[in-house]
């Protein structure tokens, strides 16, 4: 573990894309089931959305309120099997068949991941509430002399879980150091179930 914690190294992969089903998520608290890892990452583009408005009095800025507004990720991944378009978008897979239906609805998910970083160290990351709502983009080409290969890409947006506001929690391996017991015990079992931050009342898993 590093002693400091302004350790900077820049990204430079991603890997091992799960996603769990949210099966609770309202006031009273939050549950997750078990993370499946999902197709194989190519890239992950993640934008956190938040507002903000300057508030005045005597004739100055007197603070500025800022909003959550979201989060957007775009996964790009090698192919989704059946299986797991079935899981993300709420579609019925049985007997070998994929049926889509236009009264389908999207599962809500939590989505984890880790990123490389130049230091062959890791960020572990989870995003707890979300949907893939707008569907998926897949690219079909006929076969040339030069063989060129498609990738699946799927839209997503999140939002905060209802009963504490949290929307997402990280670890950066880079940046623990000796005391950090709690997330350096998570991150050897990062994706064995949605991640909490340790003093978290809810209840996450089965």
């Amino acid at each position: 573990m590093s002693e400091e914690r302004n350790v900077h190294s820049r990204r430079v992969g991603l890997k091992d894309i799960h996603v769990a089903l949210v099966t609770k998520n309202d006031a009273p608290g939050y549950t997750a089931g078990t993370p499946i890892k999902l197709a194989r990452a190519i890239s992950a583009k993640v934008s956190d959305k938040f507002s903000s408005e300057k508030l005045y009095s005597d004739d100055a800025v007197e603070e500025t309120a800022t909003n959550y507004e979201g989060t957007d990720i775009e996964l790009d991944v090698n192919a989704l099997t059946p299986a797991e378009k079935a899981m993300l978008f709420g579609h019925m897979y049985e007997k070998g068949y994929l049926v889509k239906g236009k009264d389908d609805k999207p599962n809500e998910i939590a989505i984890g991941y880790r990123v490389k970083r130049l230091n062959n160290k890791y960020e572990f990351v989870w995003y707890y509430c979300g949907t893939a709502g707008e569907g998926m983009e897949e690219t079909n080409e006929t076969k040339a002399e030069k063989v060129s290969t498609q990738t699946d890409t799927v839209k997503l947006s999140f939002c905060a879980r209802e009963y504490d506001g949290n929307f997402s929690c990280s670890v950066d391996e880079s940046n623990l150091i000796t005391e950090d017991t709690d997330a350096a015990s998570a991150i050897a079992d990062w994706f064995s179930k949605v991640q909490e931050w340790p003093t978290s009342t809810a209840a996450v898993g089965g």
